[in-house]
């Protein structure tokens, strides 16, 4: 075809576009909003279980789109199974995993990630089919057996520490610490913090022992997602991690109770001359295996989850008295429970203001003011419309069935979910926020400058009580 032939041809094509245009254009009805078809129905692709044969569980999930593997390691070992006097051990070992095992230094392991161009971590990896055995073969190898090289350990700690001496100087740090502390005591496993002492008198030895008793099969669940079968999947695990010795001990959460709730409390810790008030609001909730879930989720969507929520609405929007307000759910792995709580950083001279309107909201989601069908039906989207996209990668739904893995839920939660979400009424809402929100026994912390705030609050009427960071009591 020569180039005048591709020119008339082009030519005739243009013409023919702009003949038809005006015809389209005078189809369209500009005067009426395009009506979105209603969205598939979500489903997650089933969840294949194998056992491998030192008691592993493995969670497969076939996508054979893409030649690619998500590969995720769940371990039962938290912050929550570390003695107390050496808070911060647990995320210590976590970080030295990968700073050289006993055959490779961090170096070498370094050098093998750039030649299958893959970052592999304890915790996991995606690559391409064809790195999938070397990666594995690497991740087991950080797994089971880290060298904890003194000079790294070294460089770990002071990182941690000088970090720590960075938190306490931030505010929201500083409201988080009160608040576990005085909502379940302050020697309470979800009040610890890691300090210049704990993780001080951290020793090499004290690493060596605790990967010894929980990096055994028994706390150890695999997650693969991608191009691969089930019993491909089980057959190349059982290569790397097949012959793992049991051994050790077993990952168990069972906490003390949290304090009896107490009538509604003021806690201010003293920040001089904070030009803003942190604050925190919220009580303990149930654990994440609770029926009301679902309706305790979309409930905390109305209330404070999104921007355009009511907590935020009012702070933001109508006072004036923020830059953002929000609220959540804390949930913990079962029979542990949850937490819910709200935050924002307040004017300090409206602290106190802030808080009238925060309680208001409270007893307002319960019932004093009525959850329209507009904020229904947007709470109800929210939290379903999106799930295809939060599943788009492998590596996100391999985030995803870690995460349920971690926390104790079945597998097929997301089954489910979405027709869980969509049969809720305004009455499930205003119900679970009556069970679990009370306006008179919550905490509240503040976290601002006393000679600013403390007039305010004390007009409030409420108890007030002065504390350090770890919510004692101090002289007032």
């Amino acid at each position: 075809m020569t180039r005048m032939t591709r020119t008339a041809l082009f030519a005739c094509a243009a013409a023919a576009l702009l003949a038809v245009q005006p015809a389209r254009a005078q189809t369209l009805d500009r005067s009426q909003r395009p009506v979105a078809p209603p969205a598939a129905p979500f489903r997650l692709p089933a969840v294949e279980m194998r056992t491998l044969r030192n008691g592993i569980p493995v969670a497969v999930i076939q996508n054979h789109t893409l030649p690619i593997v998500a590969v995720r390691a769940v371990i039962d070992a938290g912050p929550l199974l570390e003695p107390a006097d050496r808070a911060g051990l647990a995320n210590l070992v976590n970080g030295m995993l990968a700073e050289g095992t006993t055959t490779r230094t961090a170096d070498q392991l370094a050098q093998a990630f750039a030649d299958i161009g893959t970052q592999v971590t304890p915790s996991g990896f995606t690559t391409i089919d064809q790195n999938l055995d070397r990666a594995l073969e690497l991740m087991g190898d950080m797994l089971m057996h880290p060298a904890f090289p003194d000079p790294a350990l070294a460089r770990n700690k002071a990182n941690t520490l000088a970090n720590l001496r960075r938190l306490r100087e931030q505010p929201g740090f500083l409201a988080d610490r009160v608040f576990n502390s005085v909502l379940f005591g302050p020697d309470h496993p979800y009040a610890r913090v890691a300090t210049e002492q704990t993780v001080g008198a951290v020793t090499r030895a004290d690493l060596v022992s605790f990967h010894s008793d929980w990096f055994r099969p028994q706390n150890v669940k695999l997650v693969v997602v991608g191009d691969i079968t089930p019993a491909d999947a089980a057959a190349r695990l059982e290569r790397v991690f097949g012959a793992w010795p049991a051994g050790g001990k077993t990952a168990r959460y069972e906490v003390p109770a949290a304090r009896p709730s107490a009538p509604t409390t003021i806690y201010l810790l003293d920040r001089p001359n904070s030009p803003q008030s942190t604050v925190r609001v919220g009580q303990v909730g149930p654990p994440r295996d609770t029926p009301d879930y679902y309706a305790l989720e979309t409930m905390n969507t109305v209330f404070g989850g999104l921007s355009g929520a009511r907590l935020n609405s009012n702070l933001r929007e109508a006072h004036a008295y923020t830059y953002g307000a929000g609220s959540g759910l804390v949930w913990r792995r079962p029979p542990q429970v949850s937490t819910f709580r709200g935050q924002s950083d307040i004017v300090a001279a409206k602290t106190d203001s802030a808080i009238i309107e925060w309680l208001r909201e409270v007893r307002g989601i319960r019932g004093e003011r009525a959850i329209t069908d507009t904020e229904l039906s947007f709470a109800r989207n929210n939290r379903t419309a999106g799930l295809p996209l939060r599943f788009e990668t492998v590596t996100q739904v391999a985030f995803a069935i870690a995460d349920l893995l971690q926390n104790g839920i079945p597998t097929n939660f997301y089954d489910t979910y979405a027709q869980r979400i969509g049969a809720l009424g305004a009455a499930d809402l205003a119900g679970v926020a009556t069970k679990y929100l009370d306006p008179q026994r919550s905490v509240i912390v503040v976290v601002g400058d006393r000679k600013v705030v403390e007039p305010g609050l004390r007009a409030l009427g409420m108890p007030l009580v002065i504390v350090d960071e770890n919510g004692n009591p101090v002289a007032s």
